[in-house]
């Protein structure tokens, strides 16, 4: 029995969620090289473990209040439960909106110490860096220009920063010391190739030395390599194998994991999945391209730190696909409702805890955060979900969890 399907047959004796309640597809989108010495450490360097204790961890998300930005805070308790920390002002604006405005993935990222957390402000067009305190509070050290216009999404490693600006397609790279600054980079503002508005995430490859762009407008996929001094090359086309590439995560082996909300002729309605590794010349290779997610409007993935598993947020569909990663990078749809969220919830973005335990869901339609464990074949089951205090369709958006 191959690998894939011993996981599905793990998976099948697993308990499940079941149900799928019915969306519209506008769910995804609400429209008006060397590791360093400093804290801010390499995404390849192994992540800390959290030391023993009811309280272990912490996840955040921002208000996206277009008058003044915040971060919400809880801290993460052992058992996966979350008690809130408070709210602390960014410092920039957001754009406001109702269920994901930004139509991004990690508009908020924390540093992969967990010391220094980074959040977009895309009405002001800047990005703030705060410093992690011990309880998992946040002291806000600096605000800096993106470098464009409407930042939505962020990518750190080692000393570096980017910014992919959405409004007018562009990647800004920052300078991060030890205590969070945001130095600017001399020519560190790297045009992408469509030359037109409506990129949706950023991220890094495995191995650190380029960076993937998805573009859901002009469906495609883009690789800059990241230079020594921060400065990007050229961006390197890849036609996206479904439509509308939206968010995506990268195992360390270097496997781009990535949503397509509009999914194929051959699934439609449902929204798709695709896999990629490194190709010649920066582009990208398919290895399985357009799996059918199980749901509508696939719109968010993160994978686990040992790259076995990869889960889906169908934000339409109102549930969490799980779906696994073979040793060659393909993929096979284990569960299309591993988890679900009640009806209007709207799941718009996921992140998991260290050590994957914990999966956690920010709901856009509710305004909740949904909790759930992490089984060892790729299963979720919930927990009780936390409120934000926002309410529904307040414009929430991005999270991040360790």
């Amino acid at each position: 029995m191959s690998y894939l399907a011993q996981l599905r047959a793990a998976r099948s004796r697993s308990a499940l969620f079941g149900g799928l309640a019915a969306f519209a597809f506008a769910a995804c989108s609400d429209r008006t090289t060397t590791a360093p010495t400093d804290p801010l450490t390499s995404e390849a360097t192994a992540r800390p473990t959290p030391s023993a204790g009811s309280e272990v961890g912490a996840v955040y998300t921002t208000t996206n209040d277009a008058g003044a930005n915040a971060v919400l805070a809880f801290r993460r308790a052992a058992d996966g439960s979350l008690t809130e920390l408070g709210q602390f002002p960014t410092g920039g604006r957001g754009i406001g909106g109702t269920v994901d405005p930004l139509a991004s993935q990690y508009a908020i990222i924390l540093s992969a110490d967990h010391r220094l957390l980074f959040s977009v402000n895309a009405g002001s067009n800047d990005v703030s860096s705060f410093r992690v305190k011990e309880d998992g509070g946040l002291e806000l050290v600096d605000v800096q220009s993106a470098g464009g216009i409407r930042p939505v999404s962020l990518a750190a490693r080692g000393h570096f920063l980017y910014v992919l600006n959405a409004g007018d397609n562009t990647v800004t790279g920052l300078r991060v010391n030890a205590r969070g600054k945001l130095i600017d980079i001399p020519k560190g503002t790297r045009e992408l190739a469509s030359g037109a508005a409506g990129a949706s995430t950023i991220h890094f490859t495995g191995d650190g030395s380029a960076l993937i762009v998805t573009e859901r407008d002009a469906n495609r996929l883009e690789t800059l390599a990241v230079h020594a001094n921060g400065r990007l090359g050229a961006p390197v086309v890849t036609a996206s194998a479904g439509a509308t590439p939206f968010g995506f995560d990268v195992t360390d082996a270097g496997v781009a994991v990535v949503s397509e909300a509009g999914g194929t002729p051959a699934t439609a309605p449902n929204g798709t999945v695709s896999s990629y590794e490194p190709g010649a010349g920066g582009a990208l290779d398919v290895v399985t391209g357009g799996l059918d997610a199980g749901g509508r409007a696939a719109c968010w993935v993160v994978a686990t730190e040992n790259g076995r598993f990869a889960f889906v947020a169908n934000s339409a569909s109102n549930a969490i696909a799980s779906v696994g990663i073979g040793g060659d990078g393909s993929l096979e749809l284990l569960e299309a409702t591993a988890g679900t969220t009640p009806a209007g919830a709207i799941p718009i973005d996921i992140d998991l805890s260290d050590g994957d335990g914990y999966l956690y869901a920010l709901e856009g339609g509710s305004g909740n955060i949904g909790v759930f464990a992490v089984g060892s074949a790729g299963g979720l089951s919930a927990g009780t979900a936390v409120p934000t205090g926002r309410g529904g369709s307040s414009g929430l958006q991005g999270i991040a969890a360790f």
